[in-house]
């Protein structure tokens, strides 16, 4: 990371720390019995993640869940070889504006849907795309292994070095916890 990527991206995130916090949104406990919508952000340029992914979200659905994806992809060349599906969208993590955040308009629509769970499984991902969408999600819920800035998330899945990187056990854990605990 050079000099200035360091110094947009410090700048960007002191940005979304202050935004964040004035973001109106009401927090509630969903758990996947009690939740009616789902949004899941992943890393669509990962075929194994993305194969994981998109069944887990099959699942979802056949529960009766509303479930969105959102996939993040490093350049515009792997948008066009993601098959469309119902309530998959893909964006470009390398269209950022000058703070260093995602200015396409699928982000945005995603961002403004109150979901009653947003699930991110980007897991080896820290960047300032991944933190905003988090950051900036006006879900009730925010699931999500440790990141950079554990601030954005109300549920955060602490793992261990070796399981971080596998979707599939992440989603497991998930699926785990949030089943384990009942509604308040």
């Amino acid at each position: 990371m050079n000099f200035f990527q360091k110094v947009r991206d410090d700048m960007g995130f002191w940005f979304l720390d202050r935004k964040s916090k004035k973001l109106p949104r009401q927090r509630t406990f969903n758990n996947l019995a009690s939740a009616s919508s789902v949004g899941i952000l992943f890393e669509a340029s990962k075929e194994d993640s993305y194969v994981t992914v998109i069944s887990f979200a099959e699942d979802l659905v056949k529960r009766g869940l509303r479930v969105e994806m959102l996939g993040e992809v490093p350049n515009e060349t792997f948008v066009n070889f993601i098959s469309p599906r119902d309530g998959l969208k893909v964006f470009s993590v390398a269209e950022v504006d000058m703070l260093g955040y995602p200015k396409s308009p699928l982000v945005k629509t995603f961002v403004s849907s109150s979901f009653d769970i947003l699930i991110n499984l980007c897991s080896n991902n820290e960047d300032l795309c991944t933190n905003y969408i988090i950051g900036m999600s006006k879900a009730k819920l925010r699931v999500s292994p440790k990141l950079k800035s554990d601030v954005y998330a109300d549920f955060i899945l602490q793992l261990s070095p070796e399981t971080l990187g596998d979707t599939e056990a992440l989603i497991n854990n998930i699926e785990k916890y949030l089943s384990a605990f009942s509604k308040a």
